[in-house]
């Protein structure tokens, strides 16, 4: 069963109902077959980027979002073009279009998440050397068909690296645990995430309003 991509258009589907679908399809589709590379563009707006202490949680995500939306305010996000690839996640610039603003390596995304509010959208890339830093989106009408393409990139690289293994490799999955590691970690992230996008949309809860200054 392959984890399905939802497709823009169905943006104005109610929040309850795109958050049960996309639910069904992280918790039934752990590793999804993918057969053609998908590049997904989205176009949001970039809080920014912070320092974090470590590469997993959703409390350093929910941190490093609260931080950003505390310290910045909306005149100073940038509208930007998220570029999500099985090998890359890229932020470019929506007026220049050559300016990358930020790329990394799905090998080197270590944690992902929706935050309290639904707009927000946040992953945390592997710097090296212990240093990790937490990427930070505003994303309308929310974060949802964001962080299902940035699962469904995870699990495609994934699925690209277990066919380019050796037979014998791939009958013993433990001789590879950082890609497998990774890959399990950022899935749980989405399931987490997802569940938190579920309850937040209940019907006696109503998504926040973009922040005024």
């Amino acid at each position: 069963c392959a984890l399905q991509i939802v497709n823009s258009s169905r943006a104005d589907t109610s929040l309850q109902e795109y958050a049960h679908l996309v639910c069904f399809n992280v918790f039934a589709a752990e590793f999804p077959m993918p057969k053609t590379e998908l590049v997904q563009k989205f176009h949001v707006l970039y809080l920014g980027e912070t320092s974090v202490s470590r590469p997993i949680g959703m409390d350093i995500i929910n941190g490093a979002i609260e931080n950003l939306l505390a310290s910045t305010g909306k005149e100073d996000w940038t509208p930007v073009v998220l570029s999500i690839a099985d090998t890359t996640v890229a932020v470019i610039k929506e007026k220049e279009e050559e300016e990358v603003l930020v790329e990394c390596r799905v090998r080197f995304l270590s944690f992902m998440g929706v935050g309290r509010d639904v707009h927000t959208f946040a992953f945390i890339m592997d710097t090296g050397n212990q240093h990790f830093q937490c990427h930070v989106f505003w994303c309308d009408p929310n974060a949802g068909l964001v962080s299902e393409a940035v699962q469904a990139a995870c699990m495609l690289r994934y699925q690209k690296c277990l066919v380019a293994r050796p037979p014998s490799q791939r009958a013993g999955s433990s001789s590879s645990p950082s890609a497998d590691s990774v890959t399990r970690r950022v899935t749980t992230s989405v399931k987490r995430s997802v569940q938190s996008l579920i309850d937040t949309l209940k019907p006696k809860k109503q998504p926040s309003e973009l922040p005024q200054q």
